[in-house]
């Protein structure tokens, strides 16, 4: 063969390349050729195996380049592999679809965690995505952090509040993941629906919308879900081969033993046959079982599941789900937190059901300023207004399992905060100590005082001259899911802006968390009684006191809590104060466990913990008065299909 002949033969063979229909592959079979688990973010490292997740199969094939999806929706909980989904999705578009994509997270501190938790690992670890992903230079403004070339595309990430970033990018691809994090609005809108925007030039374009929920009628996942087709993951039953989804309200359990309530077995009743059904079936009920949408002809798949369907080894056992959800029962934020991430749904808020008159009603006889027997240890939050200082004393202890808070006192100083003796008042008042009935003294272990108004330097001031003890200067934010209390930014700097050691720390507080925190609190108040309540109050406290202290109301629409008409929220801001203080860097309080509440509580009432007893715990199942009875199981078994049948 000539030389000539052979530079023809190469011309030739790649025209033919060129021209020839690039064979199909679904995201999950590209998964399955290709990518590698790391150790560093997995926890079963090694190839990845769609068959033990089989739920995640459908919803990573509708990403594929030949489906005709072009947007998936996942509601999900937590441990069942949505983050994984997404990464997968993200290898194949790098290795094999190409194009611009964008990953998009709720949070800086979240992206940088996904990037070196799962995106780095899945990099250096799978080489189908290695080897085609430019190396990294400092001096490129298309390969760094935020921007990774790879051959036929780029990737951006981001974070919801910089998607204006991307306003002059068009993406064919995106993957939003826990929008329910998302703030809902930027300088130009909102995040999400700016991602949307961003993908309108490809007529290919896929978006994925991933999360677990947080409260309803304020959940993106749920709105993005509704939207679409519904769909619910059915398995067979191995009795009666009824195909149903697993629904919480089905598992039963053996009664919980031990002062930790744990929960040794735990079992799942056939809504159809009412057979019990073992965890041990769960496998093969995963692979027989199908999507089955239930609202067909929406525009767009969308998926829920929950963490029943997790594989045994990837998430919490079933008896361990019934154990989680018997200690959340006396904590409002605990159960919220089950049902957003163990159920996947969406958590209703209940603060316009709490009427203040109720509230009032459940003073006890217990006089203000007293110290009433289980409280242990006193913060205090001060508001700052233009003509006085209102401040709430609160009290806190631990009792079945559960945080407890005593409103001791709320009270007023008049005057201006600029005059000095108002603030000398007030270090008057929390140096004077209370006295339980064991004669210990108490003051405020912690204060955090609003610095916000037109009263700045004079709460500086206050806070620098440290004339209370653990007193800090803070700063409201209201933004959902925000940390309670958040790390300290010096104030006080000298003329060349160094920062003076001296100075004041300011701390942000998450406001809407502790609102949150508070009402969920309220609300199950109401069905107990007074000595397992939550919150306690005091006899005397005025009608003003509980109107202010429920004067706000949340509004899923614009996702930000709104002050009442006619009404001040004084008391509702100083128990905010009071709450974050407990989470002083000093006392981290809301980290103790039952044995630091044990020891201080044998400092503060020491006969008293002598002779308390450990009550006996009552049988609890999660079964509903007409909940099916179990019934002895037929004899039908699932069979496993023959391989390569059709």
């Amino acid at each position: 063969m000539t030389a000539f002949s052979v530079a023809e033969h190469l011309v030739l063979a790649a025209c033919e390349r060129a021209v020839r229909p690039r064979p199909k592959l679904t995201v999950s079979e590209w998964a399955d050729q290709h990518r590698i688990l790391s150790q560093e973010g997995s926890a079963e490292p090694g190839e990845w195996r769609t068959a033990r997740t089989p739920y995640l199969r459908e919803v990573m094939d509708q990403l594929s380049e030949h489906s005709r999806a072009r947007k998936v929706a996942f509601k999900k909980s937590s441990q069942v592999g949505g983050t994984e989904a997404g990464s997968n999705w993200l290898g194949y578009i790098i290795a094999h679809a190409k194009g611009p994509v964008a990953v998009v997270m709720p949070t800086e501190k979240s992206l940088q965690d996904w990037m070196s938790q799962k995106f780095e690992p899945m990099a250096a670890e799978t080489p189908a995505i290695r080897d085609v992903l430019a190396s990294r230079s400092n001096r490129s403004a298309d390969n760094n952090a935020s921007r990774k070339k790879f051959v036929g595309g780029i990737l951006y990430a981001k974070t919801a509040g910089s998607t204006t970033e991307l306003k002059s990018t068009s993406l064919r691809y995106a993957i939003a993941d826990e929008v329910d994090e998302y703030d809902w609005s930027t300088l130009q809108g909102d995040p999400l629906g700016l991602l949307e925007v961003r993908l309108t030039t490809f007529h290919d374009r896929k978006l994925f919308v991933v999360s677990s929920p947080t409260l309803k009628d304020a959940s993106r996942i749920d709105e993005e879900y509704e939207g679409g087709d519904q769909r619910r993951f059915r398995v067979p039953c191995p009795h009666c081969e009824h195909a149903q989804p697993l629904h919480w309200g089905n598992l039963r359990w053996t009664a919980p033993v031990g002062k930790v309530r744990h929960v040794e077995h735990a079992w799942y009743v056939c809504a159809e046959c009412g057979a019990e059904i073992e965890e041990h079936h769960k496998g093969l009920m995963l692979e027989l079982g199908r999507w089955v949408p239930e609202n067909e002809g929406a525009p767009y798949p969308s998926y829920h599941i929950n963490a029943l369907y997790s594989p045994a080894g990837l998430g919490l056992s079933w008896a361990e789900l019934a154990s989680e959800w018997i200690e959340a029962q006396a904590d409002p934020a605990k159960l919220m937190r089950f049902v957003n991430t163990r159920l996947g749904e969406s958590w209703a808020d209940r603060s316009r059901d709490i009427k203040h008159a109720a509230l009032q009603a459940r003073a006890e006889p217990v006089p203000r300023r007293s110290v009433p027997v289980g409280c242990l240890i006193l913060t205090c939050g001060v508001d700052v207004q233009d003509d006085r200082l209102e401040l709430q004393i609160l009290g806190w202890g631990w009792e079945g399992g559960a945080q407890r808070c005593w409103v001791v006192e709320y009270h007023v100083l008049p005057g201006r905060p600029s005059e000095p003796h108002v603030w000398d008042a007030l270090a008057a008042y929390l140096a004077t100590p209370l006295v339980n009935a064991w004669g210990k003294p108490m003051v405020p272990e912690a204060t955090a005082i609003d610095s916000q108004g037109h009263h700045t330097q004079a709460v500086y001031a206050f806070v620098r001259a440290r004339r209370v003890r653990r007193c800090i200067a803070i700063k409201g934010a209201n933004v959902p899911g925000k940390a309670l209390l958040g790390k300290p930014r010096m104030q006080d700097t000298n003329w060349k802006g160094e920062t003076l050691k001296k100075g004041v720390a300011l701390h942000e507080i998450g406001t809407d968390t502790a609102k949150a925190t508070l009402y969920a609190w309220l609300h199950a108040d109401g069905e107990r009684a007074a000595p397992d309540r939550l919150v306690r109050f005091p006899e005397g406290l005025e009608e003003e006191y509980f109107a202010g202290l429920v004067s706000e109301t949340f509004n899923p629409r614009k996702n930000r809590w709104e002050l009442k008409k006619g009404r001040r929220n004084e008391p509702l801001d100083t128990w905010v104060y009071g709450y974050a203080a407990t989470h002083h860097p000093e006392l981290f309080m809301h980290r103790w466990r039952a044995g630091e509440w044990k020891r201080l509580q044998g400092i503060m009432e020491p006969e008293h913990q002598a002779a308390r007893t450990a009550a006996t715990e009552p049988v609890q199942t999660s079964a509903p008065p007409d909940a099916p009875a179990a019934r002895p199981a037929p004899q039908r078994r699932l069979v496993k299909p023959r391989q390569g049948g059709v």
